[in-house]
């Protein structure tokens, strides 16, 4: 028959292992969560940097044509 130091032992030994393994898993969980966290941010940040800048270059872009119709108005109204 085993003693109880050996069993009490073996029964510590077991659950360490166990916190261990349950570690180790939670780590890789927050691990993967911090990872698809920080692709959605910046994909989401991309998306609106891409339509903020397509907003602004059609801003300039009217700005542009705004300005052209006032020089056609004023070369009109000199001749």
């Amino acid at each position: 028959m085993v003693d109880k130091d050996t069993v009490i032992n073996a029964v510590t030994s077991s659950h360490d292992i166990h916190l261990l393994k349950i570690d180790n898993r939670e780590d890789d969980i927050i691990t993967r969560i911090n990872t698809w966290m920080k692709g959605l941010i910046d994909s989401v940040h991309d998306e609106e940097e891409v339509q903020r800048n397509r907003a602004r270059v059609a801003e300039v872009t009217n700005f542009i044509d705004h300005l052209r119709d006032e020089v056609d108005n004023l070369d009109l109204q000199q001749y």
